[in-house]
């Protein structure tokens, strides 16, 4: 009786650890992306640049996918003859990214319309070569606010909801600042009025 309890316990013990081991290894691991220089409409490149960097290290920041290293992506482009921003529509896209090995590909453009900016992004899958996801935003003010509009952006495009403390910079101009509530005082041997 009691090598029939232990066998079953003992059996019991290895089969959880097999389907442990086993939903594990099943675990598809996260989709490559790679992030193309956003076009520029309006500003200067190397602002647009900058923006698209920050959009880059927040994707990452993500863990929702695996990002593909920006030196293989400008090295693909240049043994094709094309530049990033050079590099616009969907099939463009989708032809670099089969190049790269990466399941999608994140473009899109910034433009200025007097002091408004517009972010334009998206998501194409590589093996259809159709736009997966699609997201934009808009801001008015100094184009230093465009960066939290960019990280906020990057959690947007892979499909997650950006953190509190993101969306709470853009409410409050891109400055963190701590919130801080006055009650009322209790009266100690004065008139509530007092």
């Amino acid at each position: 009786n009691f090598f029939v309890i232990f066998f079953m316990r003992f059996y019991l013990r290895i089969s959880l650890f097999i389907h442990f081991i086993s939903n594990i290894i099943a675990q598809e691991p996260p989709p490559a992306v790679a992030v193309l220089d956003f076009e520029a409409k309006g500003l200067p490149i190397y602002e647009v640049e900058t923006l698209t960097e920050r959009l880059r290290s927040e994707i990452a920041k993500t863990k929702a996918i695996r990002l593909t290293d920006r030196k293989l992506l400008e090295k693909i482009l240049n043994e094709q003859g094309l530049q990033q921003s050079g590099c616009t529509t969907d099939e463009c896209a989708a032809e670099v990214g089969q190049l790269l090995g990466a399941q999608f590909m994140i473009s899109g453009s910034i433009g200025k319309l007097g002091n408004t900016y517009t972010v334009d992004t998206k998501m194409v899958s590589v093996t259809t070569g159709a736009a997966e996801r699609a997201k934009t935003a808009t801001y008015t003010g100094p184009v230093a606010g465009l960066i939290v509009e960019m990280e906020i952006l990057a959690w947007e495009i892979v499909g997650l909801q950006a953190p509190e403390s993101l969306l709470a910079k853009r409410s409050i101009g891109g400055q963190s600042q701590t919130t801080v509530a006055v009650l009322d005082f209790e009266p100690r041997g004065i008139s509530m009025l007092e």
